[in-house]
């Protein structure tokens, strides 16, 4: 980061894990094998967000519904327990998802996709990439 301004310098990072292993245990595609390590080619985000092939017929299965990106270490990391809701405007996922059905999801069109998803990460995915992820946790 470049700035112009006196910045004061964070500290190391405590340990807060201790024997934790949640997220590890949690982790659908073992894509945390160790405390602290994190195999980015096997996760879930990796294959709904920036691959851009096929998603590999082994982790067929271990989805669940996420078609973009997983949040699931996240989740069960008793240290986010004490995380407060944000108040971010630009957060705020578009109204219109809100009452997406399971059909509305199978069924969209680009033009739907491009309406929504207008100011949203998921145009990372781009429409063919959030159509393959859909279909890949329809099968």
């Amino acid at each position: 980061m470049i700035v112009d301004v006196e910045l004061e310098y964070d500290g190391p990072v405590k340990d807060y894990c201790g024997t934790c292993t949640a997220c590890m245990d949690a982790c659908p595609t073992d894509a945390i094998p160790q405390p602290y390590v994190v195999d980015g080619s096997k996760c879930i985000s990796y294959f709904t967000i920036e691959l851009k092939e096929e998603i590999p017929a082994e982790v067929k299965g271990k989805f669940e519904n996420w078609i973009f990106g997983c949040d699931i270490c996240q989740d069960v990391c008793p240290w986010n327990s004490f995380s407060k809701p944000h108040s971010e405007p630009l957060f705020t996922p578009n109204s219109q998802l809100e009452n997406f059905s399971k059909e509305d999801w199978e069924e969209i069109t680009e033009e739907v996709f491009q309406k929504v998803f207008k100011h949203s990460a998921v145009k990372r995915t781009k429409y063919e990439g959030l159509k393959r992820n859909i279909m890949f946790v329809k099968r």
